[in-house]
């Protein structure tokens, strides 16, 4: 399991606790039960302070902003995202990005990572999905225009393929795979929590913030396919057990760092 940056701790907890209040002195708490050092921490918080992701709000005192995040609007709703699905009526939706610059790389780095946030996968000289996302292929142009991707990017629908092809696009996935995972990511969790007795709070709150951070991440890269497609189930059981992980790791860590259930300093 990979270890935490500091960036990336303090993003978690930003992103897990909107506008909250937080001194300087618990990011560095935070980072302590995570094993990473005050001056990383400290940098850190200067960083995203200048990015407008931490609000100066006094004196060592910062506000949490993770709205100022490009993929944020994504992020906030991981646990009821899977409610975006409609019924399927075999139509897809592609992404066209050839007018893009391949030396525009910061540009190329956002737009693959809209597509990656959207479920769509590369086929030939496009990225497609199927369209079964509520709000259709317009929603979707305007999804991924928030989240990055590239101006010159064309988003259409595709439908009356001929039988081969549309197989080929329907194999582009390897859902077993994909369910495997979600399976083995949401029993990790269930251990987890049953062994809060057995840690302390600070090893059940490092433990918590790598596996919760891993199971939201495969939440919102789940490419939300069609039950034609895919079986939702393992996707839903992994929410349902990533939301009940949350509240408890969320209530370690508030006592942890000094919050109180609001999520301000006591």
């Amino acid at each position: 399991m990979p270890e935490l940056t500091a960036r990336k701790l303090l993003l978690d907890l930003v992103t897990a606790r909107p506008n909250t209040r937080a001194s300087i002195a618990a990011l560095c708490r935070a980072g302590e039960i995570v094993g990473l050092s005050a001056p990383s921490i400290r940098m850190a918080a200067k960083r995203l302070n200048e990015e407008g992701v931490l609000e100066r709000d006094g004196r060592g005192v910062y506000i949490a902003r993770p709205d100022r995040l490009r993929a944020y609007a994504h992020i906030e709703h991981w646990a009821t995202r899977h409610t975006a699905r409609v019924p399927w009526t075999g139509r897809w939706a592609a992404v066209e990005n050839s007018a893009t610059a391949r030396t525009d790389r910061a540009t190329l780095r956002h737009h693959d990572r809209a597509l990656q946030l959207m479920g769509f996968h590369a086929w030939r000289a496009l990225h497609v999905r199927p369209d079964n996302l509520r709000g259709g292929v317009d929603d979707l142009r305007r999804v991924l225009t928030e989240t990055g991707m590239a101006p010159d990017a064309v988003v259409f629908a595709m439908d009356r393929l001929d039988p081969a092809t549309d197989g080929e696009l329907r194999r582009l996935w390897d859902t077993g795979d994909l369910g495997a995972r979600h399976t083995r990511t949401a029993d990790e969790l269930t251990r987890s929590r049953e062994r809060l007795g057995t840690l302390s709070p600070e090893e059940f709150a490092h433990e918590s913030i790598l596996l919760g951070s891993r199971a939201i991440a495969a939440i919102l890269h789940d490419p939300l396919l069609p039950e034609e497609l895919c079986d939702p189930g393992p996707h839903r059981h992994l929410v349902a057990v990533m939301k009940e992980y949350q509240d408890t790791a969320q209530a370690v860590w508030g006592r942890l760092l000094g919050f109180d259930d609001h999520g301000t300093p006591e």
